[in-house]
């Protein structure tokens, strides 16, 4: 029989839901289609600005149902906001450059974890599939950024072409190694830099392992009974 608590948690969860097909979205223009746009000068700055704060209050919505991290949640996001809105305000200097990529870095890889904790859980495969390309863009994301900063910190740590590079830059090397295509026009120059994106690589290996593991394992259809059966032979 339901009662008013099951309604409410029905609703939640819809909500839930709701609001993780639109940070799908918005966290698809923000990667893909707002930072290339940027670079060639189609877009100005506080679009750029507009698409990442659409982002961040998207995914500090849709992972609140994460109650034991609301706090981190909160924190990674907030950090996120300013340092965006403080780079945007604040022109060209480096080092608030640098701290906008590493709050991003940080607030990407946070949602990347909560995400994949959905993944493991329990719960309906739709909503796990989201949860599965939400946190594999976030974790490209997130090294773009941690590429990003370090590049800014250490000029050259990338072998990337002319000057200025947009972070449209950082994304195309992420997602080249992440998903192992490596062209091979961009390459680490930085001792740094090589072991991050080794280890990006070996990451995108094993997140293809550990997520066909879980749908296609025994326990994606349910939980793994510990013991036989009683009365069975």
């Amino acid at each position: 029989m339901a009662t008013h608590d099951d309604g409410w948690f029905e609703r939640a969860a819809l909500q839930t839901r709701r609001w993780t097909h639109l940070l799908l979205g918005v966290l698809v223009v923000d990667v893909f289609v707002v930072p290339p746009l940027r670079a060639v000068g189609v877009l100005p700055l506080w679009v750029a600005a507009a698409a990442a704060t659409s982002t961040l209050l998207a995914a500090a919505v849709a992972l609140g149902s994460h109650r034991a991290a609301r706090g981190l949640v909160f924190t990674v996001v907030t950090l996120a906001l300013v340092g965006r809105w403080v780079h945007h305000f604040a022109g060209g200097m480096d080092a608030i450059a640098v701290l906008n990529a590493a709050a991003t870095c940080l607030a990407a890889a946070t949602f990347a974890g909560l995400f994949l904790v959905d993944v493991f859980e329990k719960g309906k495969l739709p909503d796990r599939l989201y949860a599965v390309l939400l946190a594999y863009i976030l974790l490209g994301s997130a090294w773009a950024q941690a590429y990003h900063a370090i590049d800014l910190l250490l000029p050259g740590a990338l072998s990337l072409p002319g000057s200025g590079h947009p972070v449209s830059e950082y994304i195309y090397f992420s997602f080249s190694t992440l998903t192992s295509v490596a062209y091979g026009d961009v390459l680490p120059v930085n001792p740094l830099v090589r072991s991050l994106a080794v280890l990006e690589a070996l990451t995108g290996q094993l997140y293809i392992v550990l997520v066909v593991s879980r749908f296609v394992g025994p326990s994606s259809h349910g939980s793994i009974p510990l013991r036989p059966p009683r009365g069975s032979p």
